[in-house]
Parts: structure tokens; sequence; C-alpha cells
């Protein structure tokens, strides 16, 4: 029986509203009133039909897969907090996600940027490098599994038919599991299967994030997995930059495939590659007539969930208020991925003859609005994280980094720079304080500190190298009944030519409008 909202489960985790279901279970909008943050809960559901000896390998199944998934410690894999029994059955609490699939956003808004394609293709690959390393596999990496943010997160899903190799006691020889646009052809031949078969799928997936469709899919089930094991793809639609790292993928032998490294290196390249405007971008204008902008979709999408057997994606109607990045100029130039090691490149504007006066270059910043009410216009091209009361975006390079903090348990600007101070001497080391002041933010009474510091071996920021020299602003300032701390924090050698567009960023700042 299906679980009434409000239920406490584990005498922790409250139900607060359904928000999808499929044939093994249901998706809840949960609280964790432990630690006060918004949760998903995934309640396993078995059909009374099964038999009980069938039950209970499904459950112990469904446990394993959570404990596979809950051993991934990965920006790009959706996270499992905690996996509870209760009524005999288990229930797994995960990260509540507010992104469209990239499936949602190709067909919403066309085909992606060959460079962001490339980027998401890196971030996922880097996910399952690490669910490899650790002896697991995806089986099932499709573009409606691949989570992507505004800011250019993507994050991998659904690991509910994920395997640990070697692992066959709880598989029934000869099923196949996964989707067969994306399918391996030596899963379908039931051949042992390994990390290559994922990489034949995120190949297929990034073929797709430019053609809107698996290079197999036929219409029909039969159809498809005979074209997968007999036919190449087609690729007249894909840009000659993107071939190499696509053809190495979707090789049919498993030993013929690109590795992970290679594909890795060949995507790098095309991010910070300047191939012909008309090889990586879309025109401005035809972008413009492709239906509903990115933000839009991105407002749209309220959480894309977990559920055995397949995702759930749930949307809702939202404003921009509700956490909704919003691009102030150039659709074209606001979605296209930065290089670490390159310059931002021209958007080309629909023109039969590209020149140089017929490019501009993107925009330094772009308009964040969070669903908190808060606003900021951030860098672009920075890659952005969003906690339960902290926001933060990194340059691809690692050397640049900026947060947005809400604090609750203090409105005292001074007090919370003097927290600020104890903790770092705690972790960094040769701290040398360069000044606290009292500023003026846009009418409010701010505490700004400048210092520098070295990073330890202790830091537990995924962007802090240990051994590096950073130079720091941190800004605190009290609206409300919430304070905030924005801090900007690039590599001490990098500070001076960083300084205009930290002020640009950190005093555009604004709560409520």
């Amino acid at each position: 029986m299906v679980s009434d909202s409000n239920r406490l489960i584990a005498g922790r985790y409250q139900l607060l509203r359904e928000l999808g279901r499929g044939g093994m279970g249901v998706v809840w909008e949960g609280h964790d009133t432990l630690l006060n943050r918004q949760v998903a809960i995934k309640e396993v559901l078995l059909p009374e039909t099964m038999s009980p000896g069938d039950q209970e390998r499904q459950l112990l199944r469904t446990a394993r897969e959570a404990r596979t998934a809950a051993k991934l410690n990965h920006p790009s894999v959706v996270a499992v907090y905690d996996v509870i029994e209760e009524d005999g059955r288990p229930w797994i609490v995960m990260e509540l996600v507010s992104h469209p699939t990239v499936e949602q956003v190709v067909l919403t808004t066309g085909a992606l940027p060959v460079r962001e394609a490339a980027d998401v293709g890196r971030q996922v690959l880097s996910a399952l490098r690490t669910a490899h390393a650790a002896g697991i596999l995806h089986r099932d990496v499709k573009p409606s599994n691949i989570l992507l943010s505004e800011d250019g997160r993507a994050v991998l899903m659904d690991f509910g038919i994920a395997t640990v190799e070697g692992d066959v006691s709880l598989t029934r020889t000869g099923m196949v599991t996964g989707s067969p646009s994306f399918l391996a052809p030596e899963r379908v031949r039931a051949e042992n299967a390994g990390p290559e078969s994922d990489l034949w799928s995120l190949g297929a997936t990034l073929y797709a994030c430019m053609v809107g469709r698996s290079p197999f899919e036929r219409g029909d089930a039969m159809a498809t997995l005979n074209a997968l094991l007999t036919e190449e793809p087609d690729y007249r639609r894909i840009p000659p930059i993107m071939h190499p790292v696509l053809k190495g993928l979707l090789q049919k032998e498993p030993q013929d495939r690109l590795d992970a490294e290679e594909a890795d290196r060949l995507l790098a390249a095309i991010i910070a590659a300047r191939p012909p405007a008309q090889d990586l971008d879309v025109p401005e204008k035809k972008k413009q007539r492709q239906g509903p902008g990115r933000a839009l979709l991105a407002a749209a999408a309220t959480v894309v969930l977990v559920l055995a057997g397949g995702a759930v994606v749930y949307f809702r109607t939202a404003s921009p208020a509700e956490g909704t990045p919003r691009a102030t100029t150039q659709p074209a130039a606001a979605t296209q991925a930065i290089s670490p090691t390159a310059a931002p490149t021209p958007s080309a504007t629909p023109s039969a003859t590209p020149s140089p006066s017929a490019t501009r270059a993107a925009p330094a910043v772009r308009a964040w609005q969070s669903r908190d009410g808060w606003s900021i216009m951030r860098p672009t091209g920075w890659r952005g994280a969003l906690g339960e009361a902290y926001t933060e975006w990194t340059r691809r390079d690692g050397n640049a980094h900026l947060g947005v903090e809400a604090v609750y348990a203090s409105l005292d600007p001074h007090q919370i720079i003097r927290d600020g101070q104890e903790a770092l001497r705690q972790n960094a080391q040769n701290v040398v304080n360069r000044g606290r002041r009292t500023v003026t933010h846009q009418g409010v009474k701010a505490v700004q500190w400048e210092f520098s510091w070295t990073a330890g071996e202790a830091g537990d920021a995924p962007w802090v190298r240990p051994g590096t020299r950073y130079h720091e602003v941190r800004r605190a300032l009290a609206i409300g009944d919430t304070a905030y701390v924005l801090s900007w924090t690039v590599t001490e050698e990098q500070w001076q030519r960083n300084r205009p567009l930290m002020r640009q960023v950190i005093n555009s700042f604004t709560v409520g409008g």
C-alpha cells in the first residue's frame, strides 16, 4: 500500500508529496528532519503477484543497488544519502535534483552546441571512470539519465540497473536491461560486458545530443537492435570535429573502442579548439526559432528522480524567481562551454561569409536568479553547484571560485567574518590579513575582509589544491532575516588581473529584485 504523505519514515524522513511512480516504486519529495534539508525518497513497491522468493530477491537486489550507488562520491552522480528498511522493504534517500534532462533540453531547445556536448561528455565520462574504478557499471547511459543545469553541470542518475563487475548472483542468465537504442552490441549478444559498454552508450548519447536521437533508433525495438548490430551510424549531420571521438566510441567490438583516457583527451581538445563557427555553434537567429529557451526549460523542471526500471521526470510551471538562471545577452554565447586554457570563442552571427567584423565575444557575466530571492551576475562559463544554503561557481581551470552562502545562525556581519577567520586558521596555512573594513553594499552596511592563504592538506573544498596560494575577498551583509557571505577566491598570481571582474560580480549581488 502506498504511504500517506506526512508519514515519518525511520523516525527521521517526512514524506511530503508524491512526485512520480513506476513499476517498482514511488518517488516522494521528502524532508530530512534531522539535517533540515529536502530529499528524494524512493519507496520500493513490489507486485502482489510476485512470489515470495522473487520478492525477497528483488528487495535484496534493490538494497544492493542502493549500496552500490552510495559508494560513488562524484559531482556528476546523483548522491544516495541513506538506505533504510521499514515495513519489510527498503527506502532509499537521495539527493533532490531540480534540473531538466539532456533529452528534455534537446527536444525543447534543439541540438547542443558542440563544445557544450563535449563538456557534458567529459563530465559523464568522469563519473563513469569513478564508477568503473570502483568496479561498478552503469549499464543505462542515455540522454534521459543525464541532468543538465543552466550552468552546464551534468549529473548522471539512475544506477537502478547498475552492477558490480563479476556479480551475477542477482541477475538471470540472458536477461538484457537498458534502453535498446543505447545498448552496446556485446550486451545485445549476451556476451560479457565491461566498462567499454558504458563508453559505447556514452558515444550514442553524444550523437543524440546533436541529432536528437540515437544513431540506431528505428522506431521498433527489433529493428533498432538489428541496426545496432549490423549498421554504421550516419555522421552527415554531425560536425566533423566530433567524428573521431564518436567513431572511436561506437566501434562494434569492445576491444576496438576508445578507452576512457583517449576519449577524454579528444573531448578536451574539442572544447579547447577554435574550428570554423559553422561547425561549432548554431547561428543566433536560428537558435531563437527553436522554441523555448534553456532558461525557460530549467524553470519548468522541478525534479528528475530515480525509479527502478527507469527515470520519472516531474515538471511544474515555475517563475524565474524560483531559481532560474537567466541569460542577459546572446543566447548562443550563453550556452557555449569555456575552455580552461583558451579565451571564450566568439559566437558567429548568421552570415554566409563569416568575417572578424561579424563575430562578437561572449559576455563576461550572466545573471543568476536564486529561488531564494537573491541574484548575482556570475562569470560566464564557470561551473555551478547548488547546495542547501550555498551556491558556488568554479572557473573551469580550477583557479578561481565564487560562493554565495545564506547564514541563518547569526545576523551580525562582524561576527560572521570573525567566525570565518577562526575556521580558516584551522585548515589554511600562512594566512595574511590584508584588511577588514566596513563597506556599503547597495545601501546596506557590510563587512569586507581581504586576505591571502595557502591551502593545507585537509581542505574540504573540492576546488582547493593543497599547497596553492590563494587571494580572497569575503563580504558579509544582513538583509531582513538572512545574512549572506559572498566570497571571491583566485590564485595569488592571477589576483590583480581578476580584480575588475571581482568588483563587478560582488557588487552586483542583490536581494529581492
